[in-house]
């Protein structure tokens, strides 16, 4: 033994032990043999050592010292250990079925093959003919409405770029500007006019995009889709050889570039990109894939298309010289000489003074004419109306904040408190959840002068009342010789001399009453029927977040206008849209005799106004959905929430007769100023690194980390470090190349991330597909409930969520019993109660199903799931009301996706001890109630705000990540099903022992301790620790050997004896554990895509309207 290398690794192991947050030491030296058995028996021995782990190195040049987390003894039942006992039954059973299917192998020879989509356009090959666009004769009037576009104006610079022009093309203009379609028009008409052959295809974000453009071209030209126009998408397309120009999405021309990439480049003529303004991690991937690959292709046109600001970024990152700017078409219609354009702007201060029909806005009203303290009526207005205790995880931020500022000596405390405050001004009057200390209170006792007016100036009441009805003045020492008691007294009578400042009073009520983050459809609704009912017929155009907000509006207004159902039409347009309600409704809508047509459209399809004609009145809400999802509902870190001021700006331009504006008149005056920079390098998901490495394996770059540093917006390079360990180590790339494997372009087709994608193959292997369908498809459209804004609320929907997750203590299983009651209830046409009484989002479990469909759909296409007489769908079912499996195939999809429950701290712990979570407030697996230590979780919210100050102790801090979608899962979940997957699964299972057990002696049964994945240790006896060993190597195998060939695994033997042995285990475990085993089974009553626009929902239309004529008949009998 070399002494001298024992020390050296003894400090190693101290230091390790002693620093909790230091979890792994690499040693690149190579260690003796005698000298590793040496320090192992001291990590054995030394009961301080026990979470301390030395493991080789990949090439086993050097030694790892690792932290690992404790799994602890593994329990097993004793229906458990009888079937582990008889493990050498499974065994040989495997091994004739395995031998037998190697022999039908064998006898017929099969290449393995991923059965991956075709997303190339055309047939690439040498002999195919690129064809000349033919002529087109416009009608008048579609030669009028392009005419009228304001991208007209550029027409002779355009055509002239288009012909001479060899660097990338970047054209700016707003979504009223008509680019998308024009640009089309002039690529063919140019082509045509110098009989230059045409291959152009034009990717945009969003199918429903990709659709109504395609389907507009072809109607103003006179043509039907699929001949000189076509579109493709992942589940649909009209695409021929004689396509000139052909539609896309962004993620299928990614999807085209990783087949055969370089051959489509040299066939194209032209590529059209629109929607670059939006920052997507898609985007930016596509932008820099073609930066790189134009210098390969010269002769090809490449046209950037921006409706935001963003020229002058691109022309930075493609070295392109000129940026054409489109300007805005002045409203055509003029009626007020007095004002711009004649176009009457209204904004929320005047909405509420004269159009809103709230009960505290008319009783505010009311009382405020005589009133001769305005503050004190709005604090008792506040009090009544408002909510008593916001949801926790906005209480506990501001209790934190607060509490900082209580206990600080200075002022610094407030930096972060009025920074948070600038963009969340309906909480400056926030109260402290023990104390009653709202901000200004503090600020008034301490003194603060500088604080108190800036905590006026945003709107906080000095007459809000706390413990004891002390108010902010109260606390101020010294009364009417305190500075700040003398602003704060001097407030009211302001008010009173002002008329423009009751006004402002009026909207500051409604906004703390009223969270501004959340769309007020009632006053949505007070705005459209008062343009119904005072102003002259015209098109309505409602802007709004999401299609949720889009069909609880439209369900709210047919409730409204039921008395003018003759005069007001709907157009409802949506991301969520089928392709039949696009062409019925926007792109070939009938003729109606309506006075209003009220066009509901969710943001970001503003570019489909310009189909719509001209808009008479704009109705603003002014949000947009959050990118990241809200840490705390209605609470906005960073201004995210809102609505771009080029995005207002444009409807205000839209609008030729009056434009609402849901919000105040200063809500963009210090947008500029207030609106959080953003990090100038990203945090890069394992999904876009695994695109980058498939899209440019022969690239010129040298490596992928070089390749994301110098795109338009730079990655972090610590979190491509992070995906690359991660695919590598779930098996999607293989060592050393970073090749993309069989897994990996499975992944990538189907598109619902890394993880689900990973669940969703393994719930076709384990045949329990649709459970695990539903709830890709749930998470793929967000939180099935309609997050309460207040504690009331969040016990009310705990309470629903505890009543259906029948001790699961899954969030996964709640929206499966959703899902199962909802499809029931839709067959009886009962949801809409079902709905209302579960606190569910309009039309969101609609949205689940089309989007269950959707995902069949591409499982067909990858030659996965049969069609037709062949189907197996009824096969890949089998075990779907088997809860057990589908936790299984979650626990093996979400994998390294793992948590502990640290119960001493009521915290959980990932990542062994490296990062610290807690479980988000909504969900049903919480710390106290937890049946078994280890949950999975699918996604994570964090809070993007320094909440610490310099002062406060680590003891103060709470974990700044939650983690949703959560799933208790068992030890024997873990040990079977987690981690089976890596590169070395097949030969070691990922698991590793301590030490080796020695030789038979007493007859004493053996203890072993291993590690599984190098970050969990469980203790079992030597023979059932080779059972699970078997276990996982043989799962190792079979998922791969899926993966290259899914149909023929499915057909063997073996998989249908391992998958029930799993079962089987798993299943006396949960219920030993007394965790809930009820049937999930899934299978949809509803096979086909639901209408989500103006048909949504249209049975109980047809429902109500017979009912409405039966009455009517029989009052006119009687």
């Amino acid at each position: 033994m070399d002494i001298y290398d024992f020390r050296v690794m003894q400090l190693f192991l101290n230091f390790v032990r002693d620093n909790a947050f230091v979890w792994k030491v690499r040693v690149e030296k190579k260690i003796g043999q005698y000298t590793v058995a040496m320090l192992q028996n001291l990590l054995e021995c030394d009961p301080s050592f026990r979470n301390i782990w030395m493991v080789p190195t990949e090439n086993d040049d050097g030694v790892i010292v690792l932290r690992i987390a404790l799994g602890g003894e593994a329990s097993y039942s004793l229906a458990t250990e009888d079937k582990l006992k008889k493990m050498n039954v499974l065994i040989r059973k495997w091994e004739n079925a395995a031998t037998q299917c190697h022999s039908k192998l064998n006898s017929k020879p099969l290449v393995l093959s991923v059965p991956c989509a075709s997303w190339t356009f055309w047939s690439v090959g040498p002999n195919e003919v690129c064809h000349v666009p033919p002529s087109c004769r416009y009608d008048n009037a579609t030669s009028e409405q392009r005419c009228r576009l304001p991208v007209g104006s550029r027409f002779g610079k355009i055509l002239q770029a288009l012909s001479t022009q060899t660097s990338p093309i970047i054209i700016c203009g707003g979504p009223d500007s008509g680019k998308r379609t024009e640009i089309v028009h002039y690529i063919m008409e140019n082509c045509h006019r110098l009989q230059e052959p045409c291959r152009t295809v034009c990717a945009l974000q969003e199918e429903v995009e990709v659709i109504a453009a395609a389907k507009r071209v072809c109607k103003e030209r006179n043509e039907l889709a699929g001949n000189t126009i076509g579109y493709k998408l992942s589940i649909n397309s009209q695409v021929c050889e004689m396509n000139n120009v052909v539609f896309c999405t962004i993620q299928t021309l990614i999807l085209s570039l990783l087949q055969s990439g370089q051959k489509m480049m040299f066939q194209l003529t032209h590529l059209v990109v629109d929607n670059v303004d939006r920052p997507t991690r898609e985007m930016n991937l596509l932008l820099s894939l073609l930066k790189e690959k134009r210098y390969l292709h010269p002769t090809l046109k490449l046209v950037l298309l921006s409706s935001g600001n963003e020229g002058s970024t691109l022309s930075k990152f493609f070295d392109v010289p000129q940026v054409m700017h489109i300007p805005h078409n002045p409203p055509s219609v003029r009626y007020l000489a007095n004002l711009p354009h004649g176009v009457e702007y209204h904004y929320l201060e005047e909405i509420l003074a004269h159009v809103c029909t709230h009960e505290m806005i008319q009783t505010m009203k009311d009382y405020l004419k005589t009133s001769q303290n305005p503050l004190k009526l709005t604090a008792k207005l506040q009090v009544y109306y408002g909510h008593r205790q916001p949801n926790r995880n906005m209480a506990c931020i501001l209790d934190l904040l607060l509490n900082q500022c209580w206990f600080s000596n200075n002022a610094k405390p407030f930096t972060v408190l009025l920074r948070l405050l600038s963009y969340n001004m309906h909480l400056v009057d926030y109260q402290h959840t023990n104390t009653r200390m709202s901000a200004l209170m503090i600020a008034g006792a301490k003194g603060y002068l500088g604080i108190v007016r800036d905590l006026l100036a945003i709107g906080a009441n000095p007459y809000v009342v706390g413990r004891k009805s002390l108010n902010a003045l109260d606390w101020c020492i010294a009364a009417q010789h305190n500075p700040c008691w003398q602003i704060m007294n001097a407030a009211p009578q302001e008010i009173i001399n002002d008329v423009s400042l009751k006004l402002d009073l009026l909207c500051q009520l409604y906004r703390k009453v009223h969270n501004p983050y959340i769309v007020d459809h009632h006053l949505v609704v007070d705005v459209v029927a008062h343009i119904c009912n005072t102003c002259v017929p015209g098109k309505i155009l409602v802007m709004l977040p999401d299609f949720m907000d889009v069909l609880e509006c439209y369900e709210m207004l047919q409730k409204c206008l039921n008395g003018k159902r003759n005069k007001v039409g709907f157009v409802i347009c949506h991301r969520l849209l089928t392709e039949e309600e696009l062409n019925e409704f926007m792109v070939y809508p009938k003729e109606e005799d309506t006075l209003y047509d009220i066009i509901l459209m969710a943001g970001p399809l503003l570019e489909l106004v310009t189909s719509l004609g001209s808009i008479d009145y704009v109705v603003d809400t002014g949000l947009k959905v959050h990118p990241g999802g809200d840490y705390a509902k209605g609470l906005c870190i960073d201004g995210s929430c809102m609505a771009s001021i080029e995005t207002a700006r444009t409807l205000q331009w839209l609008a030729q007769r009056k434009c609402f504006m849901l919000y105040p008149k200063n809500y963009f005056d210090e947008y500029d100023t207030k609106v959080g920079r953003k990090s100038p390098c990203t945090e890069e998901q394992p999904e876009t690194v695994l695109k980058a490495l498939l899209c440019r394996f022969q690239s010129s770059c040298s490596s992928v980390e070089i390749f994301l540093d110098t795109s338009l917006i730079p990655a972090n390079s610590s979190s491509i470090s992070k995906s690359l360990e991660l695919l590598d180590r779930i098996g999607v790339i293989t060592r050393p190349l970073k090749l993309p494997t069989s897994l990996g372009l499975l992944l990538v087709h189907l598109n619902v991330g890394i993880h689900l994608g990973k669940a969703l193959l393994y719930s076709v292997l384990f045949k329990c597909l649709d459970p695990i369908l539903t709830i890709v498809a749930a998470v793929k459209i967000g939180n099935p409930f309609i997050e309460p804004l207040d504690a009331k609320g969040e016990s009310e929907l705990m309470q629903l969520k505890f009543a259906m997750h029948n001790r699961t203590y899954s969030d996964c299983m709640v929206v499966l019993r959703l899902y199962q009651q909802w499809s029931q209830s839709k067959t009886f046409q009962t949801d809409g109660e079902m709905v209302q009484n579960c606190h569910l989002k309009v039309g969101y479990m609609e949205a689940l199903s089309n989007t269950r469909v959707e995902l069949m759909s591409v499982l067909r296409l990858l030659g996965i799931v049969k069609c037709g007489r062949a189907h197996n769908t009824e096969e890949l079912n089998i075990n779907s009301n088997k809860w057990v499996l589908v936790k299984g195939c979650l626990a093996a999809g979400l994998y390294p996706q793992l948590a502990i429950a640290d119960y001493e701290n009521n915290q959980l712990i990932g990542n062994c001890a490296e990062e610290i979570f807690e479980p988000h407030p909504l969900s049903v697996a919480q710390i106290e109630n937890l049946p078994a230590k280890w949950v999975v979780y699918i996604t994570k919210l964090e809070l993007a705000l320094d909440l610490i100050g310099e002062e406060v102790t680590p003891v103060q801090r709470t974990p700044k990540t939650q983690i949703c979608d959560n799933s208790v899962i068992s030890d024997w979940t873990l040990l079977l099903m987690c981690g089976v997957d890596g590169p070395d699964a097949q030969e070691t299972g990922t698991m590793e022992l301590r030490k080796q057990p020695k030789a038979e002696g007493s007859g004493q049964e053996r203890i072993v301790e291993f590690l599984v994945d190098r970050k969990y240790s469980f203790r079992l006896p030597d023979k059932y620790y080779r059972a699970v060993l078997w276990i996982r190597c043989k799962l190792g195998q079979l998922f791969r050997n899926f993966t290259q060939n899914p149909l023929q695994t499915l057909e063997r033997k073996d998989t249908t004896l391992l998958v029930n042995c799993i079962g089987e285990i798993l299943q006396t475990e949960d219920a030993s554990l007394m965790l809930g085993s009820v049937s999930v089974d899934t299978r949809p009553k509803i096979r086909n895509a639901l209408p989500m626009g103006a048909l949504w929902n249209y049975a109980f239309s047809i429902l109500d309207q017979s009912l409405d004529a039966k009455s009517s008949a029989q009052t006119s009998t009687r």
